[in-house]
């Protein structure tokens, strides 16, 4: 038989192809880039988002200035403004002069005739009488406040016992608030019924002052109108020698250091707020203020329109006014006069 030898020779050499180093490059991932960053931007809104709708809430609202529309309660013809609109007036200061109802024109001659009544008189008898009947408001407001504060106080053991709800303590709380805007808002028109009182007063002897040193051998039948008020004058309605019929609005004088905002809060907001707390102002040019919450209104108002958003239904809102804190730059408030401002408070 044929002898098989599978032994390979020493000099047998495995071929082999070398193959060249190559350089490549790792390519940079965009995609996962942006898809990192696009869900990072979500998550970030999203927890931006629930921490403010959770620990913050906001209110509409508008910056108003305290003043007085001058007006006179009978039919009266001016005769010269002694101010124009935008001046500065102070308390005292002659607004204007006029002639009363009581004086009969015939031609060009004026001839006096006696009045029928004081006006100081009704101005004083009418005042008294609104004062009498806010005090009697208040009397019965506070028979009421009393009577809920007895209820709260039951309430509260029923709810610790169980026999009551929250819901029920929540809405006795709730009136009570309401209760004590209302006494307050009556004793607030009391001082300035007082104080009205108070400048008839003073304006009647300053009329029979004025009237007295005008005394002449032929009296002027001229009587003149005093501002009872320091502020400016913000809109004048009348032109010189044109009648204004009883309580026709003359012109109003504005008391802008008296600044304050009507804020609009929803009314599942009302636990969150009470008199004095402190709330951030944000203004529309970006600039912020503080301010504090000075009263509740006596009921719940309707959202004004300039804050409803489009195709919203009418709602009712909790409004409050707001007043400059302590170290507030007041005349930044001045500059926003009736422009919407944002209200922010911390629910905790």
């Amino acid at each position: 038989m044929k002898s098989l030898n599978f032994k390979r020779k020493d000099d047998s050499h495995l071929r082999f192809i070398e193959e060249g180093k190559t350089n490549r490059r790792s390519n940079f991932n965009w995609d996962k880039l942006i898809y990192l960053s696009i869900l990072g931007l979500i998550l970030f809104f999203s927890l931006r988002y629930f921490f403010y709708s959770t620990f913050y809430i906001k209110a509409d609202g508008q910056i108003l200035f305290e003043d007085v529309d001058i007006s006179y309660t009978e039919d009266i013809r001016i005769e010269k403004f002694y101010i124009n609109e935008g001046e500065n007036v102070k308390k005292g200061d002659t607004l204007f002069s006029y002639l009363t109802e009581d004086l009969v024109y015939g031609g060009d001659e004026i001839v006096n005739t006696p009045s029928s009544s004081n006006w100081a008189d009704r101005e004083t008898y009418s005042l008294k009488k609104s004062i009498d009947l806010n005090n009697s408001k208040i009397r019965s407001d506070k028979q009421l406040l009393a009577s809920y504060q007895s209820q709260l106080n039951r309430l509260e053991n029923e709810v610790i016992l169980g026999t009551a709800s929250e819901k029920d303590l929540v809405n006795i709380r709730y009136q009570i608030k309401k209760v004590e805007a209302v006494i307050t808002l009556n004793r607030n028109e009391n001082a300035i019924l007082n104080r009205q009182l108070g400048d008839v007063k003073s304006k009647e002897i300053s009329d029979q002052q004025l009237d007295s040193s005008r005394t002449t051998a032929t009296s002027s039948p001229y009587r003149y109108f005093l501002s009872p008020i320091d502020g400016y004058v913000a809109t004048i309605f009348k032109q010189p020698y044109e009648v204004a019929i009883r309580n026709q609005m003359i012109m109003n004088i504005f008391q802008a250091d008296l600044a304050h905002i009507e804020a609009y809060f929803e009314q599942e907001d009302l636990r969150y707020i009470e008199i004095g707390d402190k709330v951030t102002v944000d203004f529309a040019d970006g600039k912020r203020s503080e301010g504090i919450i000075n009263r509740f209104y006596a009921s719940t108002v309707l959202l004004p329109v300039e804050f409803q958003k489009k195709f919203e239904s009418i709602k009712r809102t909790i409004a409050v006014d707001v007043i400059p804190a302590e170290g507030a730059n007041l005349d930044v408030w001045k500059r926003y006069y009736k422009m919407s401002v944002t209200l922010t408070k911390r629910t905790f």
